[in-house]
């Protein structure tokens, strides 16, 4: 069986292919890049590569253009999107392909790397660790910047691994990749209601019911509307509800409760 672990990373940013390239090395990857599709499709086909990492803006087309091509010499290989800024018409456009993974340079490079490691995971080159006193992980679903940046800051402090998604199709992807141990999750983004959907689909899915789900919203302030897990559980689903804004010490002493559950 080949055991090797091959990345080969497109970008047009030298700097961008640098970092990308000494990171993954020092995880133990094998690494390749190039700036463009051109020259880079031959080395792909003739080394194997199991994953690439295409930037959205080639200099020779679209990074989802590609996918089809690098689908066509190898049905198998896993594509990882990257994009300096998003938008609801790219984030489209990326999503219709068959694509692993969408990252946004933005965030923190550990969500990309987890992302690699899910990729090979996949493909039966990594091989799942037993936790061993890791920290616990959060992940914040809030389509408020500052906010979650506030409580991702408090969190870190405490030694808690957080990623930060900021609408509900973000989220789905992170919790299948992120893995958390606990989603603090907003009810008013995109639309009204999308905490719900959010909290409905976790909880009516075998596979991720058991994480616990942290609500902290301003609708009660915005709408005039009550809701709680205790007298609105039937369609609240949530573990825990809390009104914005909450003060750091009470953050952390549920979300401890939480994890303990």
């Amino acid at each position: 069986m080949d055991t090797s672990k091959r990345i080969f990373i497109i970008d047009p940013e030298t700097h961008t292919r640098n970092a990308l390239s000494v990171l993954f090395r020092k995880e133990g990857y094998e690494v390749e890049a190039g700036p463009g599709i051109t020259g880079s499709v031959e080395r792909i086909k003739n080394v194997g590569y199991d994953c690439v990492i295409v930037d959205v803006d080639l200099p020779e087309m679209k990074g989802y253009e590609a996918v089809q091509i690098l689908k066509t010499i190898n049905p198998k290989i896993q594509i990882i999107i990257t994009a300096a800024k998003n938008s609801l018409e790219q984030e489209a456009k990326v999503r219709e392909q068959d694509i692993f993974y969408y990252y946004i340079k933005s965030f923190d490079r550990e969500e990309l790397r987890l992302a690699v490691d899910s990729a090979f995971k996949k493909l039966g080159k990594v091989k799942e660790v037993p936790k061993m006193n890791q920290p616990a992980k959060i992940l914040i679903v809030d389509d408020d910047a500052d906010y979650a940046q506030a409580t991702r800051i408090i969190l870190e402090k405490n030694r808690y691994k957080v990623a930060v998604a900021q609408n509900g199709t973000e989220a789905m992807d992170k919790i299948k990749q992120f893995k958390p141990d606990l989603i603090i999750l907003d009810i008013m983004m995109d639309r009204l209601d999308d905490g719900f959907t959010i909290c409905y689909k976790l909880k009516h899915d075998a596979n991720l019911k058991n994480i616990p789900v942290f609500t902290i919203s301003s609708i009660t302030e915005k709408t005039g509307f009550k809701f709680s897990p205790k007298t609105d559980g039937e369609y609240f689903e949530a573990d825990d509800y809390a009104e914005k804004p909450i003060e750091p010490g009470d953050l952390l002493k549920r979300v401890e409760a939480l994890l303990k559950k």
